[in-house]
């Protein structure tokens, strides 16, 4: 939801503020400190022979405080993911009054886990009961983190109410625009949406998950708290009581403690430390001396960059960040169409394809696939893929002629091969260390962290001030995914409960649809919920859903991992949400439909290869079973 400047320097509210950036910052501390850990963990274990007992044990722990601890500042920050497109449309005294509402929504789940977090926390002190494995810890140290990180959530969405109702109530003289969209309608129309979705539980309960799902999405309810919402009230018409609502902080504390996710803020961290560091201007000053020369060098040179930092930052939108800031400049000045230029820099993104990336962690987490196996998965599909990209743009320069060729000695080759060779061997250390069997993935992680700390001491572009940042924004941005996951888990035990999985797939199989026409309304299913969603909301929301019946259309899991994460790719090209387009637009002064338009190339290039993975899953399958 757009930001409106509230009244944030009143007494107590500094004081929590300053609470919740204290804990994001010191959470962020623990996940580096992991990153010690298992890193010397993966070391002692390989190359000793000496496995620790105790750092598997520390890290899950650190890894549910860390969560916990981070989420009031990512509600003071506004940082949990929401699809607010129609509210961010409204006029600003409406935007806030339905502000006031989705954070009594969010409250509502919030309050939930944090008073049985507190039950979860009393009983495991109760009966003692101890962690597994050979170092052992009290329980009571696990269940603490949740009600102690959502107690300060409540106190910090309270605090963010009183800011909306105070800036409402100080603005109140200039509400002209009430006239035309009254703020109180809009509540009531917010109210109406969610007691239609209520009402339709007692009806069909698979068909209410549905229908409150989109009303609290639709108004921009933050994604993890409306889908942890929506799972609590399933709970209570599927129990009948609030018995039921005892399995939501089990289903945080098994998301918050899973070794596989404890991934994902680790390459969160270490993809923002090399993000900084300027390892883009290396890559790509690299890139472009090597292939300058050609017909489109410059562009190719930049898909060829933005594949190498996607293989080593696994972030989409933060690679089309540094591509823009980093090519965007030298391209135009080379003559190259600003067309060409601007779907290059905002279409070339591979990100969530080209391992590491967070997409398949989640995508593994949720369908217990190897996370190993889909890193393997991606990589000939990604190279597929930027070869693609490079043909497009060496034969539009070509008939089209705007390009200039840029020649370099093989003096300048080797000094900008020689000044990216740490950067080169990035990519080799991290996913080299997974197929040699020197780390599992959760350990590249960790080692991807101390590696960005190696690059950002070489090069020097990042200061204590950055480095602080780094900490805060993995941890904000890390805990929001993990959020929307604990949200989506919740919601999805009701599904499961509910077997509507099952029953999907016995009404698809039973219906007599071809297989081809199943899978294309997949596919057209998830282009659609591009436009409004996230990529991580839409994994947690329809993977477990959709995977169950993957077998009997016949498509390997593995392979739809691949085919998944390209359609998330393709998603963040469309609007109205498409984070990769909104991205460049922030950095570059051209209008959106101009962006929208250049991209529209890169976008059909994506569905084909989507459509070869499809037909052809062994590009994906392939390189997997070679290395097992």
């Amino acid at each position: 939801m757009n930001k409106i400047a509230v009244s944030s320097e009143r007494g107590p509210g500094v004081l929590i503020d300053r609470i919740s950036f204290a804990f994001a910052l010191l959470a962020g501390l623990m996940m580096l400190s992991v990153a010690l850990f298992m890193s010397f963990e993966a070391f002692s274990r390989h190359f000793l022979d000496q496995p620790t007992s105790w750092v598997l044990s520390i890290s899950t722990l650190i890894f549910i405080w860390f969560t916990f601890l981070s989420v009031p500042y990512g509600i003071k920050s506004d940082k949990h993911v929401a699809c607010d497109i129609f509210v961010t449309r409204l006029p600003a005294h409406s935007r806030q009054a339905i502000g006031v509402a989705t954070d009594l929504a969010s409250l509502i789940f919030i309050c939930a886990l944090c008073i049985y977090g507190f039950g979860h926390f009393i009983e495991a002190v109760e009966y003692n009961s101890m962690s597994e494995g050979l170092f052992r810890y009290p329980m009571w140290l696990v269940f603490l983190a949740i009600p102690s990180g959502m107690a300060l959530s409540v106190i910090q969405i309270i605090r963010k109410i009183q800011d909306r109702i105070f800036w409402m109530k100080k603005n109140s003289e200039k509400s002209s625009e009430a006239s035309s969209v009254s703020p109180t309608l809009m509540v009531l129309f917010f109210l109406l949406s969610v007691a239609v979705g209520i009402a339709v539980y007692f009806f069909s309960q698979p068909l209410g998950i549905l229908v409150f799902a989109l009303a609290l999405l639709f108004w921009g309810v933050p994604i993890a708290f409306a889908l942890g919402l929506v799972g609590l009230t399933g709970l209570l018409f599927f129990h009948g009581s609030i018995s039921g609502l005892n399995t939501l902080p089990i289903v945080a504390e098994h998301t918050a403690t899973n070794f596989i996710l404890l991934a994902i803020p680790l390459f969160t961290l270490g993809g923002l430390i090399l993000s900084r560091s300027g390892l883009g201007e290396q890559i790509y000053d690299l890139s472009s001396k090597w292939l300058g020369w050609m017909p489109g060098g410059l562009g190719v040179g930049t898909c060829i960059t933005g594949g190498i930092l996607a293989a080593m930052i696994g972030s989409s939108t933060a690679v089309t960040a540094i591509i823009t800031l980093v090519a965007m400049k030298p391209l135009l000045d080379r003559g190259y169409d600003k067309k060409l230029v601007i779907g290059t820099v905002t279409g070339s993104s591979l990100g969530l394809i080209i391992p590491p990336s967070i997409g398949f962690i989640v995508y593994g987490f949720l369908t217990d696939t190897s996370v190993g196996d889909l890193f393997m998965a991606g990589v000939i599909p990604g190279i597929m893929l930027v070869t693609m990209f490079s043909v497009y743009i060496v034969i539009n320069c070509k008939v089209s002629g705007k390009y200039e060729a840029v020649s370099f000695t093989w003096a300048e080759r080797l000094v900008s091969l020689r000044k990216s060779f740490i950067i080169i061997l990035g990519p080799v250390f991290v996913l080299g260390s997974i197929y040699t069997g020197v780390a599992t993935p959760t350990e590249a992680g960790a080692i991807l962290v101390i590696y960005s700390l190696f690059c950002a001491f070489i090069f020097r572009k990042i200061n204590w001030k950055g480095f602080v940042q780094c900490l805060i924004d993995s941890s904000i941005l890390s805990t929001m995914i993990i959020m929307i996951m604990v949200g989506a888990l919740v919601m999805s035990n009701v599904i499961t409960l509910l077997q509507i999985p099952a029953n999907l797939t016995e009404f698809i199989l039973s219906s007599g649809l071809p297989i081809w026409g199943v899978l294309s309304m997949i596919v057209v299913l998830y282009l659609c919920l591009g436009m409004f969603l996230d990529g991580g909301s839409i994994t947690v929301l329809t993977v477990p859903v959709i995977a169950p019946m993957l077998p009997a259309l016949g498509i390997d899991t593995v392979a739809f991992g691949v085919i998944l994460m390209m359609l998330i790719e393709t998603a963040l090209l469309t609007p109205p949400v498409g984070l990769n387009i909104f991205t460049v637009k922030g950095i570059v002064d051209e209008s959106l439909s101009f962006i929208i338009k250049s991209v529209v190339p890169f976008v059909m290039i994506l569905v084909l290869g989507i459509i070869l993975v499809f037909v052809f899953q062994d590009i994906a399958l392939w390189l997997p079973a070679q290395m097992k």
